[in-house]
């Protein structure tokens, strides 16, 4: 099975570990407007880009409100080729016009409950509370602590240490759909330990994006 890694670069310092629901997902090559989507609380917008050329990169997003037409600001300015992600703390009616040349561009929106934005917000102002960071620990998995996986079904997925007699076994609240047929999977992280990236979350071919609720050394039988 294929394994394959990405590091978020954020516009604000915060992990890519929220459960969240997807509301929407917005793909294309060229400049775009997305559709009006509506998240009714706090919420999240993911960036994936990618490209097979060399030519110089242009990405830019720029939020709008839907009704107003007002221009809330920039999200996002690139050269390069990076995924990312930014926080909302405001529910509304919103758009998204994007900018892009010689790449190809996907936009999740994902709401994300009350207090799991709490906590992000506290984790990005540098403020968060002995809870928080025992929970950061017990959700994520270093990139040199496994080498292979295996998935259970959509809610649960094993990780395997080299000789396969050890590993972590991993579970999401909310079942990621798809994963139980998943023949690669993309790990995604937003930090670095001492034992390389430190990986939270999980991507599927499709864009799905799934958080790691809990990850539990395991011993194989």
């Amino acid at each position: 099975m294929r394994l394959s890694a990405v590091l978020l670069l954020a516009l604000v310092a915060v992990p890519f570990t929220a459960q969240a629901d997807t509301l929407a997902r917005f793909s294309g090559d060229n400049n775009g407007r997305t559709p009006v989507f509506e998240p009714g609380g706090p919420w999240m917008l993911y960036w994936y880009t990618q490209s097979d050329n060399t030519l110089p990169k242009t990405f830019e997003m720029r939020l709008y409100d839907a009704d107003s037409g007002k221009y809330l600001g920039t999200v996002i300015q690139q050269r390069i080729i990076a995924n990312g992600k930014k926080l909302f703390e405001d529910a509304g009616r919103y758009r998204v016009d994007v900018v892009a040349g010689n790449l190809d561009w996907t936009l999740v929106v994902s709401e994300v409950v009350e207090d799991e934005a709490a906590q992000l917000i506290r984790e990005s102002s540098g403020q968060p509370t002995i809870g928080d960071s025992a929970q950061r620990y017990a959700i994520q998995v270093a990139e040199d602590d496994f080498e292979s996986w295996r998935p259970v079904d959509d809610q649960t997925l094993l990780l395997f240490a080299a000789d396969e007699s050890q590993g972590f076994r991993v579970t999401f609240d909310v079942p990621c759909r798809g994963l139980k047929e998943a023949t690669a999977l993309t790990f995604v992280s937003s930090g670095v330990g001492r034992n390389g990236e430190l990986f939270d979350s999980i991507m599927l071919d499709d864009g799905t994006h799934c958080a790691f609720a809990r990850v539990v050394p395991t011993i194989f039988d």
